[in-house]
């Protein structure tokens, strides 16, 4: 194992802790953390961070499905309409220079910083438990299209997934937030699936370090959810992407 990638495993715990806690998958943090402090090549950051995460991913629905508070038909519906998504943006990834591949990634990162701004949903509990398959339908094509960003750069779909699940389908915020770690968590294993059968290589000695990281922060993140306050959380998240998303066009031309 290389010493040189310890970072990780810190890092491992402070971005799994977060995404756990908000819903969201830590690619958008993992390929920014791996291209600018550990200096890993864009292809391999890719499958490294979709290695990762599905480890965080898998240890949070463990906890949440401890809990009781993932929808779990719902999360398998969603798992089906992200497949031929993630397959598409896999394929992409292969045709792309890396410079591209950073371009894209900061476009995307301050774009999902533009949306934490502009959303108002609140991180209250109401709503409705469970919903009917049928409600999603309307919004699968969204859902699959989204998904094309986690095979291309290991972004998970929960930025937008869980606004969909909270606004747009009345679910709770705890729900939500549960069910897209569990979608994550499918969409991870999809992703690294596809990049593995496509010839993909990913940085092990940096996933071997960021994995027991992850798992640490999975089980912190759920335990935490409840004590989040909203405006600090979102205005660290937005900084945070802003910069990340700033620096990675500029380095890129």
């Amino acid at each position: 194992m290389n010493l040189d990638y310890w970072t990780a495993f810190p890092a491992g715990i402070l971005i799994a802790s977060f995404a756990s806690a908000i819903g969201i998958g830590g690619g958008i943090l993992w390929m920014p953390f791996f291209l600018i402090a550990l200096k890993i090549s864009p292809e391999k950051a890719v499958l490294s961070s979709l290695l990762i995460q599905a480890a965080g991913m898998g240890s949070s629905s463990v906890a949440f499905l401890k809990q009781k508070r993932v929808d779990v038909k719902l999360g398998i519906f969603l798992m089906g309409v992200t497949v031929p998504g993630v397959l598409g943006g896999a394929y992409i990834a292969t045709r792309l220079k890396p410079s591209h591949l950073e371009v894209i990634l900061g476009i995307i990162a301050m774009t999902t910083a533009f949306l934490f701004v502009s959303s108002n949903q609140k991180y209250d509990d109401k709503g409705m438990e469970k919903i009917e398959i049928r409600k999603v339908y309307r919004y699968s094509w969204i859902i699959s299209l989204l998904s094309m960003i986690s095979g291309l750069l290991s972004v998970s779909i929960g930025e937008w997934l869980v606004p969909i699940l909270k606004t747009k389908l009345s679910l709770t915020m705890s729900r939500a937030i549960a069910t897209s770690i569990f979608v994550i968590f499918g969409t991870c294993i999809i992703g690294v699936s596809s990049h593995l059968m496509l010839g993909g290589k990913a940085e092990i000695s940096a996933v071997l370090w960021g994995v027991p990281g992850v798992m640490i922060g999975g089980q912190i993140g759920p335990r935490i959810i409840r004590r989040i306050n909203e405006r600090i959380l979102k205005e660290m998240f937005v900084f945070v992407l802003t910069l990340f998303g700033i620096h990675l066009i500029y380095n890129s031309f």
